[in-house]
């Protein structure tokens, strides 16, 4: 069954802003995902929440753009607003998991299972690491009607990593989506689920958002991965 993406694509400043659309979607050709749309992701600047041909800001919703000149978007609010979010996501998480005992991620059980599926079967590590408790309070208040917040399963390992760290660690995801092509045509993304290799992939992004001036385009595609 096909998985969504959102992927954030580079395009060089002579982009014509009739064509940004079009020019992000067919970048994706050698990488896995399948483009479907350009999709809200970025804050504007200024107040303008539109596609306009004298700005080449793309249609969000919600007072957000699907991308533009990187001059017109708002990152550092952005990734403020991420910063509150993950603190306070943090501080819920540890009054729920308050009294459990440190949980392994599930790729520790994917692993196992790797490793000696006859003896150990996907089914078996599944319900394994859903059966730790501290997995199972998180699934409990995941599924409260009133909560204050989702607690998701993955981040577990960015969670038990402290509050400073899963701070951080959402103000750098706060720009960069689930991958990325860069301006020139290479492709980044996450190789697993593991916390390492999340920041392998942010430090990556960031080191070619680094690179980038004011009249280059930034662009979130929606995408499909087969």
């Amino acid at each position: 069954m096909p998985t969504t993406a959102v992927v954030l694509v580079c395009l060089p400043p002579d982009t014509p802003t009739t064509e940004l659309t079009a020019t992000a979607i067919h970048r994706l050709t050698n990488t896995p995902h399948v483009g479907i749309d350009t999709v809200g992701h970025f804050t504007p600047r200024s107040r303008l929440r539109c596609w306009r041909p004298r700005t080449g800001l793309l249609p969000g919703d919600r007072g957000v753009t699907a991308g533009g000149p990187l001059r017109l978007l708002d990152l550092h609010t952005m990734q403020e607003t991420a910063r509150v979010a993950a603190a306070t996501r943090w501080s819920v998480w540890n009054r729920v998991v308050a009294g459990t005992p440190t949980a392994q991620p599930s790729w520790v059980f994917s692993d196992r299972h790797h490793t000696d599926p006859k003896r150990y079967s996907r089914d078996r590590a599944h319900r394994d690491y859903l059966s730790q408790p501290r997995i199972a309070a998180m699934r409990t208040y995941n599924t409260l009607p009133e909560k204050v917040t989702v607690l998701p399963l993955g981040d577990l390992e960015a969670f038990q990593a402290g509050a400073g760290t899963y701070t951080n660690l959402g103000v750098l995801a706060a720009v960069p989506t689930d991958a990325m092509v860069t301006p020139d045509g290479g492709y980044l993304a996450p190789t697993s689920t593991r916390l390492a290799d999340h920041l392998t992939y942010l430090e990556a992004s960031h080191g070619q958002l680094r690179r980038l001036e004011g009249r280059d385009h930034l662009i979130a595609v929606a995408t499909t991965l087969p």
